[in-house]
């Protein structure tokens, strides 16, 4: 069961959360926000996965809580009960990547058997990857762009698409990567493709700023530089060296994407999980459902894993990816309903959707101070969690909630 399903369910859970735990909130005007990336000049950017009405866009958020859209008419639309629509950005300074979700590719079916959309698609470039670059960088607009339908249309068919705002300033955009729709299933006909999570992970060494740039700068300076200046040599160099790393919760895999050319791989297939449950609850296996990546400073990849009905407590886990070798092992146990997992200062936080979901309970989010650690909640009462970032120079953890439209932010553990 994919995430925006879980979304849907979990209405009956609002009142019950919101009274168990207040947070002070940095926003409350997103459009069912995912994940969420942090930018050069400390502002949140969002991917917001709109109403179903190809209204889902991607916001900058600033510390006091206002909200700037910078891209809107992306699409959206209503699977499964809940919008979808944009589901993750990657900040590269001057160039966001732009993750689109699983849209309605699937029609209405009765389980386990799924059908494609007899309609068809409302919008071609679901389940992609599309290139924002911004003119000036998205820390100082302040007036977005709206997307039209024949926009929509030219970036399908490969297109690179300008638009203008009447502040003089632009954005560029490209189909980066254009991901399949659906996949054969032996048990349901069919899967449909719905990526999740995005990330980014890539550097200069210091024999290219010998060979392009100053030899007198650092490689943290070239690289500031580099996303500053996409099209310079520097920058150029940069994007070479940079891959998109991703998860599909539809299809339970790991892939990645080089940010120069769009081709992409599948890193690794995340296998059925046992259901303790069964023969009681559910069938004798469950999906492993990924559902956040992110890059640890050891070159592998963190991947935390929600799984699927019945949603059973501690089964949940988060993963570790070798992106090389696509060998997986478990990272951290004992978890239920995982939506996001992050690094940071030796810590890792994990969202959890919800600590008993069939009971109607509300999410939180954990600290563990090492894989083998006991957790500390961090906070709970979280009403469908499923982005967190941390933001070292606010001295704040900020998490998404999808279904009240809600930034909040939380004091950073010390």
């Amino acid at each position: 069961m994919k995430p925006k399903v879980l979304l849907s369910l979990i209405l009956a859970t609002v009142a019950t959360a919101a009274s168990l735990q207040a947070h002070d909130v940095l926003t409350g005007a997103t459009l069912s926000p995912y994940k969420l990336s942090l930018t050069p000049g400390g502002n949140v950017v969002v991917a917001e996965g709109g109403t179903g009405h190809d209204d889902g866009r991607v916001s900058l958020v600033s510390r006091w809580g206002a909200r700037h859209t910078l891209l809107a008419g992306l699409p959206s639309s209503i699977a499964e009960s809940f919008p979808t629509g944009p589901t993750a950005v990657a900040d590269a300074h001057r160039t966001l990547y732009i993750l689109i979700g699983e849209g309605d590719v699937r029609g209405v079916s009765a389980p386990p058997v799924q059908v494609p959309n007899p309609d068809g698609l409302s919008s071609p470039i679901f389940s992609s990857i599309l290139r924002a670059r911004f003119d000036p960088v998205p820390d100082g607009i302040r007036t977005g762009f709206t997307l039209a339908a024949e926009h929509i249309r030219a970036l399908a068919d490969g297109r690179t698409v300008t638009l203008d705002n009447s502040a003089g300033e632009s954005v560029e955009l490209e189909l980066l990567t254009d991901f399949r729709d659906l996949d054969p299933d032996p048990v349901t006909s069919l899967r449909s493709a719905n990526p999740f999570s995005l990330t980014l992970v890539g550097s200069l060494t210091a024999d290219d700023l010998i060979e392009l740039g100053d030899p007198s700068m650092s490689v943290e300076q070239g690289n500031f530089a580099a996303r500053l200046h996409p099209d310079s040599p520097l920058g150029r160099r940069l994007e070479e060296r940079t891959r998109l790393y991703g998860v599909d919760s539809g299809l339970n895999t790991v892939i990645e994407v080089a940010a120069a050319t769009g081709r992409w791989r599948v890193v690794a297939r995340l296998a059925p999980i046992p259901n303790p449950l069964f023969p009681g609850l559910g069938g004798p296996v469950v999906d492993a459902v990924p559902t956040a990546v992110c890059a640890t400073g050891s070159g592998t990849l963190l991947v935390s894993l929600l799984t699927g009905f019945p949603f059973a407590s501690g089964l949940a886990r988060v993963a570790e990816v070798d992106p090389a070798t696509g060998e997986i092992s478990e990272y951290l146990g004992g978890l239920t309903t995982a939506t996001d997992v992050t690094v940071a200062d030796e810590a890792i936080y994990v969202l959890e959707l919800s600590t008993d979901f069939l009971g109607q309970a509300p999410g939180r989010l954990l600290r563990f101070d090492d894989p083998g650690a006991a957790p500390v909640v961090v906070a709970g009462g979280l009403i469908g969690p499923t982005g967190v970032l941390v933001h070292p120079r606010w001295g704040q953890l900020v998490v998404s909630e999808s279904f009240t439209g809600r930034l909040l932010r939380l004091p950073l553990p010390r």
